[in-house]
């Protein structure tokens, strides 16, 4: 007996069937995540063809109507315009009679002039009519165009997050990036932020800081230990954090119709050592991310949420922190050579031997922050017996430290003591 073929799932109908699952499983508090409400929304709808069909036979007539309401009111104009047309000629045609009746040769050549325009008059309407024609053929084969594209788009992304959901390397990375085709080949960009928030779960769920490190006191050494024995980023996961980052658009904030920010949730996530270099995650929630040693080299975090991230030896010359949240991040060893740290917050942030040498910041933002003293403020370099970055010149950063103290408008009210942290 030969299978039965699985029906094709329309993209839009899959997105809704998968959201009442992600409501479901919100309500009654299972733990799981989107690309599992994905499937679950895959099998069910292969399971009930009716619904498919239901959609597929509602959706020509909610796309079709507007266009068919646009060519009734063209087509009306056009037949008041022929109907002018054709009453004129009749009309002369009434008079012929008379005018070759009559014996003046002035008559008869007007006689004849008048058929020659009935005649350029019919062609006239028979054009018309042969234009009219082609508008409607043209407007039904681009409708039947779209449905068609739509179709092999929903096609390829199903297949996409069949191959992300296998669990074979090369398959998965296969599938990260024809989703990134698929976002750049769909109208309008409409499945972008679909595919963003599917590559994002994928990270979460593949990369997560183990909750056993999260439970970990924060004075406790082997908490700082821990992040740094943590593996580097996977392969896949790399392969997801590059399509991320280099999707189109120069603002990361993306707004729904209802006018609400969505926002790259990558919190809680195993980032170590990855390169992020001129990646655009503006507005992104990297709360508590694990950035040991990533390269974040001209990074696009303007509004981020930073908030006790590690940044511990991170490259972050030259990148956009402007606004970012950095409250509690750690970036003991950092590297800050011209990043743009305006408005930024680090209340908190362990900043000792943080390279932040010609980074725009604001002092009272440095003072704000932990063991601010212990960073390095002027041109640093590599020590190899130390294996850490110090000042080059260790008395121009004593002084250039000195100068902050002495400067006591920028003392933060309520110091913190970082002793407890």
């Amino acid at each position: 007996m030969v299978p039965k073929k699985s029906p094709r799932i329309p993209l839009e109908l899959h997105q809704i069937k998968a959201y009442e699952f992600y409501q479901k499983r919100l309500a009654s508090g299972k733990e799981g995540n989107e690309i599992d409400d994905w499937q679950q929304a895959k099998e069910y709808l292969s399971q009930h063809p009716r619904a498919i069909l239901a959609w597929n036979l509602k959706m020509p007539y909610r796309g079709g109507k507007r266009l068919i309401k646009r060519l009734l009111l063209s087509l009306q104009s056009l037949v008041r315009v022929a109907w002018k047309l054709l009453i004129f000629p009749f009309w002369l045609f009434q008079q012929i009679p008379g005018l070759f009746a009559r014996e003046d040769k002035d008559s008869r050549t007007f006689a004849i002039d008048v058929v020659k325009t009935i005649i350029s008059a019919l062609g006239l309407i028979a054009t018309l009519l042969a234009g009219i024609g082609l508008i409607v053929n043209y407007s039904n084969s681009q409708a039947e165009m779209q449905l068609t594209q739509q179709r092999l788009i929903t096609e390829r992304f199903s297949k996409a997050i069949e191959q992300i959901g296998s669990g074979k390397e090369e398959a998965v990375i296969s599938g990260i990036y024809s989703l990134e085709q698929i976002a750049k080949d769909s109208p309008k960009d409409q499945y972008q932020w679909t595919i963003m928030e599917v590559l994002t779960s994928y990270i979460r769920k593949n990369s997560p800081i183990p909750s056993n490190i999260q439970q970990l006191k924060p004075e406790a050494e082997e908490r700082e230990k821990t992040p740094e024995k943590l593996p580097s980023v996977s392969i896949p996961v790399q392969a997801a954090l590059t399509v991320i980052g280099r999707r189109k658009g120069d603002n990361l904030a993306e707004t729904t119709d209802s006018n609400k920010i969505k926002i790259l949730d990558l919190s809680r996530t195993n980032l170590r050592g990855a390169n992020l270099n001129r990646a655009n995650h503006n507005r992104a929630n990297l709360d508590g991310a694990n950035l040991n040693g990533a390269f974040l080299e001209g990074a696009y975090l303007n509004g981020a949420n930073l908030n006790g991230a590690n940044l511990n030896g991170a490259n972050l010359n030259g990148a956009n922190l402007n606004g970012a949240n950095l409250n509690g991040a750690n970036l003991n060893g950092a590297y800050l050579i011209g990043a743009n740290l305006n408005g930024a917050y680090l209340n908190g942030a362990n900043l000792n031997g943080a390279n932040l040498w010609g980074a725009e910041v604001d002092p009272k933002q440095i003072k704000s922050a932990c063991f601010w003293e212990k960073a390095i403020h002027t041109q640093a370099k590599w020590d190899k017996d130390k294996q850490l970055l110090v000042a080059e010149d260790w008395k121009a950063n004593q002084r250039e430290i000195e100068k902050l103290k002495r400067d006591k408008n920028s003392d933060p009210p309520n110091p913190i003591d970082c002793n407890t942290k």
